[in-house]
């Protein structure tokens, strides 16, 4: 902890001497003012409506994208001809780059649907991948006992299969937590949403006003920030669960 705030401190530093070294705030305005301007949004109603509505967005794609590429990622992990049919949608899904799906998006839908689908087509293949991963590295051994009993495939699931990948989709969890918040402002920045984090930085920008573009990126470190810490808290306390 004492090296992060180090390391911050020092960042601050340098940020200070460049900043007097340009001296031009609408080029790199001074850590001071930016820090003032962050802390007056706490007391703008129109801080607290853009971060919701950027959250509520994040929130259900996320969901949507989780349950879709797990649900999909167990079923290429069984059954090798499913995977092989996916293979090639889900890679193409991966590489196609953000930019991609804005442009082609907005000419198919409006722009509040785009803005979720955007987001959920980034995150999808992620959770695919992790969880079809886990699903084919389950021991050799452990599969023929689960075949053995002839469950269910729900009971499969739900005692076998899902205690033993758990570690492949939190992980996909901690990647696609911070991934979703950063590619969910950039998609709201790039189709002119009517409410978000995203607008305001769109504001800032026609207005010109380097001072609020920095207040919005450091609010952005810290909500992605606290985001991580949360995902992490939630995924020891599933494990801690898990273990009683």
């Amino acid at each position: 902890m004492k090296r992060k705030l180090t390391t911050v401190f020092i960042l601050l530093i340098l940020w200070q001497m460049a900043s007097w070294m340009i001296q031009k705030e609408v080029i790199l305005p001074f850590p001071g003012d930016v820090l003032m301007r962050m802390g007056s949004y706490l007391f703008d109603k129109p801080f607290y409506i853009a971060i919701f509505y950027t959250l509520i967005r994040i929130l259900i794609s996320f969901v949507v994208a989780m349950l879709v590429g797990i649900t999909l990622g167990i079923f290429g992990g069984l059954y090798s001809s499913f995977r092989q049919y996916l293979q090639p949608i889900m890679t193409l899904l991966q590489t196609i780059p953000q930019i991609g799906y804005m442009l082609i998006l907005l000419v198919w839908v409006d722009s509040d649907l785009s803005l979720l689908l955007i987001i959920f087509f980034m995150l999808m293949p992620i959770f695919y991948f992790n969880t079809m991963h886990g699903m084919m590295h389950i021991d050799s051994d452990l599969q023929d006992i689960i075949t053995l009993y002839h469950h269910p495939l729900y009971y499969n699931l739900r005692y076998a299969y899902l205690p033993l990948i758990k570690g492949y989709i939190l992980s996909a969890v901690e990647t696609c937590l911070p991934l979703s918040f950063k590619v969910g402002v950039m998609a709201e920045v790039f189709v002119s949403a009517q409410h978000g984090i995203g607008k305001q930085l769109y504001l800032a920008r026609v207005q010109i006003d380097m001072i609020g573009i920095f207040a919005w990126i450091l609010w952005m470190v810290i909500i992605v920030w606290m985001l991580t810490k949360f995902s992490t808290f939630i995924m020891g306390w599933i494990q801690n669960k898990n273990k009683k």
